[in-house]
C-alpha cells in the first residue's frame, strides 16, 4: 500500500509547485575517458574510448601534434616518443547547446633504444650500474633490468667478455626460476645481438634480466635494447630494498655443481649469482637487491691478495678485472642512487680461513657497520650473517651489533651447508631462514 501511495503524493506534489518531470534534465552533460592515460608505442596506434552523457558529436584535439595526432574517431597515434594530452570535446544535449570536454594523457613511448644511459625513462636498472659511450655496464652479482613491453619478442644488444662464459637469466611474466631460462655469452669481447624472450602472445609482457656471474671473471654491459612492439612505462620499485655484501656464498660461485665434490675452478658454467640465499630470499619478499660479492673475498684479508671488502665497498662492483676495457674503469658509487632498507653483511669465511684474527676482524666489521650507518643513516638495519661455511665468526659478530644500542644492527646465523660451498639446496634453505628473519625486521 505504502509503494503505490508514494508515487501520487509526489505528483500531487509537482503539481501544487508547478514542476514537471523531464526525465532528460535529470543528469548533467558529461563527458569522460575510460582511462585517464594511454600508452602507445612510435607508429602505433590506440583508440581512446570515452562515456557520454546527454552529450553528442564528439571532436578531439592533441596538445602536441609532434608527439601524437589525433583522429575524428579518438584513434591515437604515436609520432615520436613524449607525452601529450588529448582533449575529447561534446556538445550538450540542451537548447544552449552548451559544450562539456575532458582531458586525458598519452605517452607515447619507443619500441627500441638504439643506445643507452642509464636514465631510461622505460627501463628500471638493477644494481651498481656505470655508463659509457652509450652503454649500461652491469658488473655485479644480479645486476641487470627490469621492463614492461607490449609485443611478442624482446631483444639486446650487448658487449661480453670474461675469463668464463657471462650468463644472464631471463624471467618473463612473473617466472621466479633464475635457472629456468639462461642466456649464454660471448667471452670475447665482442658485442652480439641477443634474443631474450620471443613467441609471446601479442599483448603485455614483463622481462626481468638479470646477470648470474660475477664481476671478477666476466663483464657485460647493454648497448640497445628492443622490442617488435613498444615499451610500457617502468616497472615501479618495489617497497622493501635490501643490499647484500659478501663472499664467494653470495656470488653463488659453484652453488650450480650437482655432487657435493668440488670441481676444479676451471670448470665453466656452474655458479648462478641468482640462486643464492641472498637473491631467493629478497625474491620471495618481492624486494628489490643490490648485490656486491666476490669470490675469495674477505673484510680484510683475501686469500694473500689485495683486494678486500674494507677498501672496496664503495666502489661500482668488486673487481680489479675489467674484461671489456672500459674507460671509466670501477667508479665510486653514488650512494644516493640507491638507499635500502636493510643491509645484509655475510663475510668472514676467506678472513678466518686465511688469517684469522678475531680483534681485527672485530674492528674492521664495526668500522664497515659505521661507515655504511654513515651513508645510508643510523636507522638503517644492519643484519650481520654467518653460519653457511664457518660458524667460528659468530662470537665476534655479536660482539659487534653489541656496541650498537640502538639495536639496529643484529646477528643471524644461516644454516650450515652440507658441502662446503653452498649448492642450491643449501641457499634455499638459507634463504627460508632469511627471507622470515627479514620479515620481522621490516614490519
Amino acid at each position: 500500500m505504502i509503494k503505490r501511495i508514494a508515487p501520487i503524493l509526489i505528483a500531487i506534489l509537482l503539481f501544487l509547485t508547478g514542476c514537471t518531470v523531464n526525465p532528460g534534465e535529470t543528469e548533467e552533460a558529461a563527458v569522460a575517458f575510460d582511462k585517464a592515460e594511454y600508452i602507445v608505442g612510435v607508429g602505433s596506434s590506440v583508440y581512446a574510448g570515452i562515456t557520454l552523457t546527454n552529450a553528442e558529436n564528439v571532436t578531439y584535439v592533441s596538445s602536441d601534434l609532434e608527439v601524437a595526432a589525433v583522429s575524428e574517431s579518438g584513434k591515437i597515434s604515436g609520432i615520436t616518443p613524449g607525452s601529450a594530452t588529448i582533449t575529447a570535446t561534446a556538445v550538450a544535449k540542451n537548447d544552449a547547446n552548451d559544450k562539456v570536454s575532458a582531458k586525458c594523457t598519452v605517452f607515447v613511448n619507443p619500441s627500441r633504444y638504439e643506445t643507452l644511459d642509464g636514465t631510461e625513462a622505460e627501463i628500471k636498472w638493477l644494481g651498481r650500474t656505470f655508463t659509457e659511450a652509450g652503454t649500461v655496464y652491469c658488473y655485479n652479482t644480479s645486476s641487470g633490468f627490469e621492463a614492461r613491453f607490449y609485443g611478442t619478442r624482446f631483444s639486446a644488444r650487448i658487449a661480453a667478455a670474461g675469463d668464463k662464459t657471462p650468463q644472464l637469466c631471463v624471467l618473463v611474466d612473473g617466472e621466479d626460476s633464475p635457472a629456468a631460462h639462461i642466456v649464454d655469452l660471448t667471452k670475447n669481447k665482442s658485442t652480439q645481438t641477443y634474443i631474450l624472450a620471443e613467441d609471446l602472445p601479442r599483448g603485455e609482457h614483463t622481462i626481468r634480466v638479470c646477470k648470474i656471474t660475477e664481476a671478477y671473471t666476466t663483464s657485460l654491459g647493454f648497448v640497445s635494447l628492443e622490442t617488435d612492439g613498444y615499451f610500457l612505462n617502468r616497472p615501479e620499485d618495489r617497497a622493501l630494498k635490501l643490499e647484500v655484501y659478501g663472499d664467494s656464498i653470495t656470488a653463488g660461485h659453484k652453488n650450480m655443481r650437482t655432487t657435493p665434490e668440488e670441481p676444479d675452478d676451471s670448470v665453466d658454467k656452474i655458479q648462478n649469482g641468482c640462486m643464492t640465499y641472498a637473491w631467493l630470499a629478497a625474491n620471495e619478499l618481492n624486494a628489490d637487491l643490490n648485490v656486491m660479492a666476490r669470490t675469495g673475498i674477505g673484510i680484510y684479508s683475501a686469500w694473500g691478495r689485495p683486494f678486500v671488502m674494507k677498501d672496496n665497498w664503495d666502489k661500482t662492483y668488486l673487481s680489479e678485472n675489467d674484461f671489456l676495457a672500459t674507460e671509466t674503469g670501477n667508479p665510486e658509487w653514488d650512494f644516493s642512487r640507491y638507499i635500502p632498507d636493510i643491509v645484509i653483511i655475510n663475510i668472514g669465511t676467506n678472513d678466518y680461513w686465511y688469517d684469522k684474527d678475531e680483534t681485527l676482524y672485530q674492528q674492521e666489521m664495526k668500522n664497515f657497520c659505521e661507515e655504511l650507518r654513515n651513508v645510508y643513516g643510523s636507522d638503517t638495519k644492519i643484519v650481520l650473517a654467518g653460519g653457511m661455511m664457518i660458524t667460528e665468526n659468530m662470537a665476534a659478530l655479536e660482539r659487534v651489533a653489541a656496541e650498537f644500542s640502538d639495536g639496529n644492527v643484529t646477528v643471524l646465523q644461516l644454516p650450515e651447508s652440507a658441502a662446503n660451498h653452498p649448492r642450491i639446496e643449501d641457499n634455499r634453505a638459507a634463504a627460508e631462514v632469511l627471507a622470515d628473519y627479514l620479515k620481522e625486521l621490516a614490519a
